[in-house]
């Protein structure tokens, strides 16, 4: 298989773990394929090293395991370590050590192309914004879906092709390049955003003061007893089984419809 028609496959894959990708989406895209493991295999099988694309696979797998964004917060590109950066390890032969030291940077650098891809969007809502105005349907379809999606995807293309044809030398030089004072500035406004982000999330899911406890429970369960994201998942997933069985017993649903019921007897105030 031609190398070009090689990359081409891995930039579809990557484009394709996109969550705003029209034929990705959530649950195929991020959740399926955008999981180091089945990019191990998939990558493994492009370039004829199936056995070294799954060495890369699970250590990717391990290593950015509990990744996951916060709110609105963007921490690091999944998908770029999944697919271009194996492919990179794969073809230059690089052991887990070196693999998992370059696809730091790099899933870092990607994910805030995020910000790129919305800033566009806004420009697109005009479009949608005139097309509504004027009733004209496939004006709204250009400025809701094609144009985003072909940015989107014109974006995705272009950091494989850069990646895999430049290899990690140029990110490195692009790296450098930065100042550090700048650097050491998008360092600390990464962490104020999972705070935000977290703050968004209690917002709008703690419908009752009461459900506070179960956010102070689960901080405490990583801060002071140092237990893992897979431990604290099992133990939520166990608790809310437990809350959903207690809330959906007979008694508490007559309880519950009986507290609504009037009869003639009752004084009602007007």
């Amino acid at each position: 298989m031609a190398y070009f028609v090689q990359v081409l496959l891995v930039a579809l894959l990557y484009h394709l773990t996109n969550t705003f990708a029209s034929f990705g989406g959530m649950v195929f895209g991020r959740y399926t394929l955008q999981r180091p493991l089945v990019g191990g295999l998939l990558v493994g099988l492009l370039f004829g090293d199936v056995q070294k694309g799954l060495e890369l696979g699970v250590a990717f797998q391990l290593a950015y395991m509990g990744a996951f964004a916060v709110g609105g917060a963007v921490s690091i590109d999944v998908g770029v370590v999944s697919y271009p950066v194996m492919a990179i390890a794969i073809i230059n032969g690089l052991d887990t050590g070196t693999a998992l030291a370059i696809a730091a940077p790099i899933s870092i650098l990607t994910a805030n192309l995020t910000h790129v891809m919305r800033a566009f969007n806004t420009v697109c809502t005009g479009i949608v914004r005139k097309g509504i105005e004027e009733v004209d349907y496939k004006k709204i379809e250009l400025g809701n879906v094609i144009l985003p999606q072909a940015f989107l995807a014109a974006m995705n293309f272009t950091v494989v092709f850069v990646l895999m044809y430049l290899g990690t030398g140029a990110v490195d030089s692009l790296l450098a390049v930065v100042p550090q004072n700048v650097m050491h500035a998008l360092g600390l406004l990464g962490g104020v955003l999972p705070a935000v982000g977290m703050a968004m999330l209690l917002k709008f899911n703690i419908v009752g003061n009461w459900m506070f406890i179960f956010f102070v429970l689960g901080f405490m369960m990583v801060c002071s007893m140092g237990m893992g994201f897979i431990p604290i998942a099992i133990f939520a997933a166990a608790l809310a089984f437990l809350y959903w069985k207690i809330d959906s017993r007979p008694e508490a649903s007559t309880a519950s419809a009986s507290a609504n019921v009037f009869t003639d007897d009752d004084e009602v105030e007007l």
